[in-house]
């Protein structure tokens, strides 16, 4: 409370000023600007990232290289805190490239000599997202639904104002210095589960067709090339396979989170259409 929020961002969306929020258009992969920008500024919540690579865009670029430039305008500036959202499953030997380069985003957070948490989400969900916003026009439309990857790998998707609850909170709190916190919400489930949930919520009798990764590959491809934003990437998709679950309690307890559910929300996406 009774702090300013500048947002620093490559789009501003048009939305945004609903919020009593300042907006910024910088990119961190290009970060001409971002000194100024800083001037004043008591604690980054650094939450940019990339869900798939494109012309210009890499992983290695948004998630290292930008996490490179931050932490030097930073420490000129004289930052006293930054917060990193990560995701749950980040680690140095990962297959997953998206994974990968989000633990060597961390590694540079956790070197920078900056006072820093990190968090380490699973799927973030809420209404207006990309993923279960996605799904559920499917869901909607479609005679079928597929049901991709390992049926018994699970998620565990944790309600975007608990992650934002918890970065906001983590800024402010010193004890939080140096801690990886994971994310995840109330509920583990498969992506059968997710689906079926989907369905359940929807009223829709379509039936769930299993596809392997191999069938499911190239239709995300194909997403990717038609579809701006595609609900679910080739890249995503690999970071769910891996699965994403943890033990909630942790930051539960020390941020305060309401831990909603996707039951709980649902009702709040059919709304918004």
């Amino acid at each position: 409370a009774g702090h300013e929020i500048i947002s620093l961002s490559r789009g501003i969306r048009a939305r945004a000023h609903v919020y009593p929020v300042r907006n910024v258009k910088l990119d961190l992969v290009r970060p001409e600007g971002l000194g100024e920008a800083l001037h004043g500024v008591a604690a980054v919540i650094h939450s940019a990232g990339l869900v798939r690579e494109e012309a210009g865009q890499s992983f290695e670029r948004a998630h290292v290289g930008a996490t490179a430039n931050l932490i030097e305008s930073c420490t000129r500036a004289g930052i006293g805190k930054i917060v990193y959202l990560s995701a749950l499953g980040a680690n140095a030997g990962s297959s997953n490239l998206y994974l990968r380069t989000k633990w060597e985003a961390e590694r540079l957070v956790t070197e920078c000599g900056v006072p820093h948490t990190i968090f380490r989400p699973s799927l973030i969900f809420g209404a207006g997202d990309r993923v279960i916003t996605g799904l559920l026009s499917w869901v909607r439309m479609a005679p079928f639904v597929p049901v991709i990857g390992p049926d018994k790998t699970k998620l565990q998707p944790i309600w975007v104002g608990d992650v934002a609850t918890a970065l906001v909170k983590a800024a402010a709190d010193a004890s939080t210095d140096g801690r990886v916190y994971e994310l995840g919400g109330p509920t583990q489930m498969t992506f059968a589960d997710l689906v079926e949930t989907l369905r359940g919520s929807s009223g829709r009798s379509a039936f769930s067709l299993q596809l392997p990764a191999f069938l499911a590959t190239p239709f995300m491809k194909l997403g990717e090339l038609l579809m701006d934003n595609p609900p679910l990437t080739v890249a995503q998709f690999g970071a769910l396979a891996l699965g994403g679950t943890c033990d909630p309690n942790p930051a539960a307890v020390t941020f305060g989170l309401r831990m909603r559910s996707l039951v709980d929300v649902l009702p709040e996406y059919h709304r918004a259409g």
